[in-house]
């Protein structure tokens, strides 16, 4: 037995370990299933770093960029999205107060960053075989060459080798795992195998249904599960004794990896960045792995646990053995930190050499001489380098010197500077431009670029915002036709102002979820959606519920629902067996046929029969939900209830027991014995009942344990299924809290309409895995429809109201609230619940629904515009078909551009925005600060629907600045994985966040990437204390991921706040002529060549 200091020695290292890893985490974001897409910043980690050091931390850990290539921003300057003024001021943090005279010009040190930015100068110097090309500015070239040769110093190859050594030292594990380094230097391929690994085995062990057959031991974890599959394997990458090995390997996964990181040599200081290394080697499956370990009650986790201490243990072991394979037979070194730091400084030219040949730097002579010695050491390593210094790096200085001159040429034209005059500079002149232009190299582009294009939008938004508090909008003092609350989704902006155009109808912004934190099972469904912000938790529960005059047709509905659902597990086993493919294809394949024929040729045709059919199957019920909370009695009663429910089926199901010889005296007979606990007496079951259900005691007793075993029921789930009813619903106080704090926030307190509608959103695509990045983000990535139910129901409780009138809001005792929710592909708005409403106010309801359909056309027809696939301007009409099309077409790459194009979060009366068109690119909150004397509801709206709109923000703006990286690549290459997840082709990592075809267009952004600018109407002193209170405001205003505008009301002046905490006053252009629309920015910069 091992002592006790060693085993607490034992376990506290565990725990560091376990810490360490947390720690590294933090630069991977968490990947949410599909299923429940939700928006999130790839680098929402590190958001406590300046939003410039975290982009190029996310460079150096994933090698995404954080910027758009500088040819893409160069075509928004010859558009004139971007102003050159805008980018001027971007640009004077950077300039020094310095010139050069050549000829008669003055060349200042702005100019030539400035031609830098916009005539690409920076770009890297031509290669020595470009300077063999016919070219008729080379006797130019030539000229200024010489010119330079006195003023550019040759490079001495000792120094560059000197510099790769110490910059490599530098990184290693800090930057560069031993993998890489052994890839980078040795040419092995050591990272795509552990990665290939990796895949094959999260992919196996993270499964959710996806898979026929299932990877056995899963219930172990991953570490354990793994050992005992892969222990079968024979010398997976090449491992020698690799069974062997795993068999040895230590039973807890923090053993295994500290195992691993003690034979690796890893310092201890290096270790959190070594890790976090590891993990962004994947950061699709490590950011699942890292999301499943947190969401401890998520039924898949708690029946297949997995973490990232697991998922680095089993990396680790593969990369111990591949990296001490390698150095052993190229180096004959350990595979360890120290032993390889050492031989970079003890070989440093064949070091430098190794590491040429690799990156394909070398000429073909040179890299065959290296090829011939990757496996020895010695004085050839010296021969080959003498020989390297004579004949090749002459020629590279001289490239060095003839890419300056081209550099020069380059600025001289874009400068309109004569060449000839250029040649007859002083060199030290021309040496001061090319030390200029070296010195801000393309990889310092990218925030000046940012700057412009977002000082550009931001000033062009806030001049109409200006305009509109110059010129207030009327304000309405009579009673609307309607008050209506959407989401503050951006696609809810023009529908808002269509609306508005119709009719006298009112509308306000909310967050989609409607202040109703909830978690919700619909009827017939088996598993809870989350429908709230997943940055918060819910208490209450809600059910969907056939209403109680159906009651006769719930148990038809269920029999039926269940026979289709069978039908369904049929020909799916049968699709998915080994056998029955093959045995079967020519008998069911005209079946499987008919789908395929009905969506490509005629789609509208076929949903509408299939739509018929499931109504003629299973016609749909009407429902309620169960918004008040259940008395005790009520809750012992539904358990019981249930319970029944689940023996009866368990005899069907078990025994075959026909429900004529299943009596309730028999039921509960089971259910008692079932719940008894153990060592107490077990409840006699009736002799008749048992002789009347054909059945024996040991009959009996082994259904029992059956129940107990497969179907849980047992006391201990019966209690946790009880409390668990106890959170089904809400009190009256929770109704009046969550009624009065969701008027209160969107600033609907007085002059109520008879109709007030609160419209969820969801969508409609066919074929397309990320179906719901299309629904409501502050609904964790699911439609708003429960919540918009559940808010209308309690407004319309009576003692609801009556609380509310204390509490100084007072409803009209003729208004009624509505439910309904938009589908934002086809823009078409269903109300629900319509039995609820007073016959009083079908006329208004009428009224209601054709304003809204005239509005749904109008937003149809605006829509269609934005599509490169439309060219021209439809009819309202022929608009409505369109989107419906696009809706139904499974081939159809883009349904709708979705949330593309988001660009700021706007909170303030709508008085600021009503008749501007915004272009379907702002978040409108409502919110009147008037309202809000505490700031208790500005506070929630910062801290929660900000956040939601920042990680939407920032999703959009990775997977457009770099798709590949942050992005999902291309639709056309997508393939389902598990159930959970997005692979690009049969292998790859999880793709993190949107499709190239959801924020490009053609070879041209559709969504400009830019930063959220969060725009509040309130008094400046409120902001401040906020931001002083709550870290993650500090966060985004001084680190700049967010920008803030502040519209004071006290002396109505616009305000910026600055990093530094301080507030920049805005002086706004009052004599620029407003246009109508802010809208869309500018025209389409590139017709695109292809859809995908």
């Amino acid at each position: 037995m091992e002592p006790i200091e060693h085993l607490t020695e034992i376990e506290s290292r565990r725990m560091e370990l376990r810490g360490v890893v947390r720690l590294a985490g933090e630069v991977i974001a968490q990947y949410w299933p599909m299923r429940t897409f939700v928006h999130h910043n790839p680098l929402h980690g590190i958001e406590y770093l300046p939003f410039e050091e975290a982009v190029n931390r996310g460079k150096q850990f994933m090698g995404g960029n954080g910027y758009l290539p500088s040819h893409l921003y160069r075509e928004y300057l010859k558009t004139g999205r971007i102003r050159s003024t805008h980018l001027s001021d971007a640009l004077k943090s950077r300039v020094i107060d310095k010139q050069v005279t050549i000829g008669s010009q003055t060349v200042t040190h702005s100019t030539v960053l400035h031609a830098c930015l916009a005539d690409g100068l920076c770009a890297p110097a031509m290669e020595p075989l470009d300077d063999q090309l016919e070219d008729p500015d080379r006797p130019l070239i030539d000229a200024l060459a010489r010119k330079l040769e006195c003023v550019l110093l040759p490079f001495s190859l000792d120094d560059r080798i000197r510099k790769v050594v110490d910059e490599n030292q530098a990184a290693l594990c800090r930057w560069l795992t031993l993998s890489h380094w052994c890839d980078d230097t040795l040419g092995t391929q050591i990272v795509q195998q552990i990665n290939d690994q990796m895949i094959k085995w999260c992919g196996a062990f993270l499964d959710e249904g996806h898979a026929t057959w299932v990877m056995p031991g899963r219930e172990k974890g991953l570490y354990e599960a793994w050992r005992a599959m892969a222990s079968h394997e024979w010398s997976p990458c090449g491992i020698k004794n690799s069974s062997k090995k795993i068999g040895q390997m230590p039973d807890h996964p923090e053993d295994a990896l500290l195992e691993s990181l003690d034979a690796l040599g890893i310092p201890g200081e290096l270790l959190q960045d070594y890790l976090s290394l590891q993990l962004t080697a994947l950061p699709g499956w490590a950011g699942f792995i890292k999301w499943r370990g947190e969401e401890r009650h998520y039924p898949w986790q708690q029946a297949h646990p997995v973490g990232l201490v697991k998922f680095l243990a089993i990396r680790l072991w593969y990369a111990r053995e591949l990296v001490q394979a390698a150095c052993q037979d190229y180096l004959g070194i350990q595979g360890r930190y120290d032993a390889i730091s050492a031989y970079m400084r003890e070989y440093p030219e064949e070091y430098y050499l190794r590491r040429q040949r690799v990156a394909g730097r070398l000429p073909a002579l040179y890299a065959e001489e290296v090829d011939r010695l990757s496996h020895r050491r010695g004085q050839s390593w010296s021969n080959i380098l003498t020989r390297y210094r004579a004949e090749v790096i002459p020629r590279l200085q001289s490239a060095v010197r003839r890419g300056s001159a081209r550099r020069l040429l380059a600025l001289a034209h874009s400068l309109t500077i004569d060449a000839t005059i250029l040649v007859e500079s002083a060199p030290a002149d021309l040496k001061q431009l090319v030390d200029w232009m070296e010195a801000f190299p393309e990889s310092d582009h990218g925030p000046v670029w940012l700057n412009a294009l977002e000082a550009g939008y931001r000033e062009q938004l806030l001049e109409h915002l200006h305009a509109r508090t110059e010129n207030p909008a009327p304000s309405e003092t009579a009673r609307p036709h309607s008050q209506s609350v959407y989401c503050i989704d951006v696609r809810s902006e023009p529908f808002r102002r269509h609306l508005e155009s119709v009719g006298p109808h009112q509308t306000f912004g909310f967050a989609g979820f409607f202040a109703a934190f909830i978690r919700y099972r619909a009827w017939g469904k088996e598993h809870d959606t989350e429908q709230f912000p997943v940055i918060m938790r819910a208490k209450n529960e809600v059910r969907e519920i056939p209403r109680s005059y159906l009651d006769h047709k719930v148990s038809l509905h269920a029999a039926r629902a269940k026979w289709v659902h069978a039908g369904h597990t049929l020909l799916h086993d049968l699709k998915e067996n080994v056998v029955t493919p093959y045995v079967m294809v020519e008998s069911l394949g005209w079946f499987y046929g008919l789908p395929i024929f009905g969506k490509t040729l005629v789609p509208a045709l076929y949903q509408r029969l299939t739509a018929w059919l499931r109504r003629l199957l299973v016609p749909s019920l009407a429902t309620t939900l169960t918004i008040d909370k259940l008395a005790p009695s009520e809750t012992a009663e539904m358990l019981e209830a249930e319970q029944q429910a689940t023996i009866r089926e368990a005899l069907h199901e078990q025994l075959g027991l026909r429900s004529s010889r299943i009596t309730p005296a028999l039921v509960e007979g089971l259910r008692q014995r079932a719940l008894t606990v153990e060592g107490d007496p077990e409840p006699p079951i009736a002799a008749e009942e048992i002789e009347q259900a054909g059945l024996t005691l040991e009959t009996i007793n082994a259904f029992v344990d059956i129940l107990r075993r497969q179907y849980d029921l047992t006391t201990r789930s019966a209690s946790r299924h009880k409390e668990r009813l106890t959170r089904t619903g809400f009190t009256l106080e929770e109704q009046v809290l969550t009624v009065d704090t969701a008027l209160r926030m969107m600033g609907l307190t007085r002059n109520f309409a008879r109709l007030v509608l609160f419209c969820a959103h969801g969508s409609t695509s066919d074929n397309n895995p990320y179906e719901s990045a299309l629904d409501c983000g502050a609904c964790g990535g699911n439609e708003g429809k429960p919540n918009a139910r559940a808010l209308a129901m309690m407004a319309n409780n009576p003692k609801v109201r009556e609380r509310i009138a204390n509490l100084g809001i007072d409803i009209s005792p003729d208004t009624h609230f509505l439910a309904g929710q938009m589908d934002t592909t086809t823009d078409a708005i269903v109300l629900f619940d319509l039995e609820d409403a007073p016959p009083t106010h079908r006329a208004d309801i009428a009224r209601l629904q054709e304003d809204l359909k005239v509005a749904s056309a109008l937003t149809s027809q605006e829509r269609c515009a934005r599509f490169p696939d439309v060219q021209q301007v439809l009819e309202e009409t022929a608009a409505e078909a369109h989107v419906r099309r696009r809706s139904m077409d499974w081939s159809q790459i883009r349904p709708e551009w979705g949330l593309s194009n988001n660009t700021s979060f706007l909170i303030g009366r709508r008085e600021l925005t009503k008749g501007l068109d915004l272009g379907g690119r702002v978040f409108l909150h409502s919110y009147d600060y008037r309202e809000d004397p505490s700031n208790r509801l500005l506070e929630v709206l910062l801290t929660a629907p900000q956040v939601v709109a920042q990680w939407i923000n920032m999703e959009h703006y990775f997977s457009t600045v770099d798709n590949e990286v942050y992005g999902s690549g291309s639709k056309i290459y997508h393939n389902v994985v598990g159930r959970f997840g997005i692979m690009s082709g049969p292998w790859s990592d999880l793709r993190l966040g949107l499709a190239r075809q959801t924020v490009m267009n053609g070879e041209m952004p559709y969504h400009e990437p830019m930063r959220l600018l969060t725009i509040v109407e309130t008094p400046r002193v409120r902001i401040e204390k906020l931001i002083e209170r709550h870290k993650v405001l500090q966060h985004y205003y001084r680190n700049e991921w967010v920008h803030l505008v502040v519209l004071d009301p006290e002396d109505r002046v616009w305000y910026r706040y600055r990093p530094d905490g301080t507030w920049e006053r805005m002086n706004l252009d009052r004599s620029r002529k407003v246009e109508s629309a802010v809208a869309a920015g500018p025209p389409a910069l590139a017709q695109p060549e292809s859809d995908v």
